[in-house]
């Protein structure tokens, strides 16, 4: 493909892709591209703050994903326990299980990132190439999905995110805007996300696949599935 093109499936047997085929959809398709380009750009951000959210953001992903569980994933991630005390009750939410027809057109469906010559296209590329190819499929759904989620946590989240000069470093910073933006509890999640930066989380280098797996048991055992 050219440069700055990507393709990446989305599978009719998966929950989580089949939330973000939903997402999608709610785009008219003269705007999907660059809805797909700023999902993956804020996935980017979020994998910047803290490389184990978007191996997180799509396992709690069910076509809805609410400030107060983002803010508690962000929280266990950095450590900063207190920000919970101060969440809100999650709701019951998401979008009920959808049925694929035993007729579908295909078990899967390809879309095409098309990345652009600026600052947030680059910082997905920066961090494609850092990992082998085996992986980078992976990432690559990992990032866009993470982003379509923050699209429903606030629809004005993503494009925040990329056009920010300097975006959150952080998962403590990036808690504390989640936290204002949601208007979730401001006081409390800022005294979370000041602790949280005055002790950095330091960065994870290889794939965050084995070392998020306490935070999801722990993750699920508040929310649920």
């Amino acid at each position: 493909m050219p440069d700055g093109q990507y393709s990446f499936y989305l599978h009719n047997d998966d929950r989580t892709d089949i939330a973000a085929m939903a997402t999608i959809s709610t785009i008219s398709q003269p705007l999907r591209g660059e809805f797909i380009r700023t999902a993956a750009a804020a996935g980017a951000v979020a994998y910047r703050a803290d490389a184990r959210l978007p191996a997180l953001i799509p396992v709690f992903f069910d076509g809805q994903l609410s400030a107060a569980r983002l803010c508690a994933m962000m929280a266990l991630v950095s450590g900063t326990w207190s920000a919970l005390s101060g969440l809100p009750d999650e709701p019951d939410s998401g979008v009920p299980a959808q049925t694929i027809t035993p007729d579908a057109d295909s078990r899967r469906r390809r879309y095409t990132l098309a990345l652009q010559d600026d600052r947030s296209s680059e910082r997905v590329e920066e961090i494609l190439a850092g990992v082998s190819s085996r992986l980078r499929g992976d990432l690559l759904r990992n990032l866009i999905i993470s982003g379509l989620a923050l699209h429903t946590t606030a629809p004005e989240l993503p494009r925040l995110l990329t056009s920010m000069p300097v975006p959150p470093a952080t998962a403590g910073e990036l808690l504390n805007l989640v936290g204002q933006v949601a208007q979730l509890v401001p006081v409390g999640l800022k005294t979370a996300a000041a602790s949280a930066q005055e002790k950095p989380v330091s960065p994870v280098k290889a794939s965050p696949g084995a070392e998020t797996s306490g935070i999801k048991k722990n993750m699920r055992r508040a929310f649920g599935d």
